[in-house]
């Protein structure tokens, strides 16, 4: 009995570690690059989206940068969780 105690406390101990180790290899050093801001008269880089605003004239068309070169624009990238 004793000895089955002990061999059932070894695979929990094992299965733990292995748990350990694999949710450690999961936390690696994946940090992006610093961001450093654009200068002003910079063309940002270029990139399409759907655009998502159904009040918008462009609704569920792909928009970009280049597509308003000369207009003020914003762009705001959410992220929820």
């Amino acid at each position: 009995m004793s000895t089955h105690l002990h061999r059932s406390g070894l695979r929990r101990a094992t299965a733990l570690l292995a748990v350990c180790v694999i949710a450690a290899a999961g936390c690696g050093k994946d940090d992006p690059a610093p961001l450093t801001p654009m200068a002003v008269g910079t063309l940002a880089p270029d990139f399409t989206l759907s655009d998502v605003n159904p009040n918008s004239s462009s609704y569920n068309q792909p928009v970009s940068p280049r597509s308003q070169l000369g207009n003020v624009s914003a762009w705001y990238f959410g992220h929820a969780t």
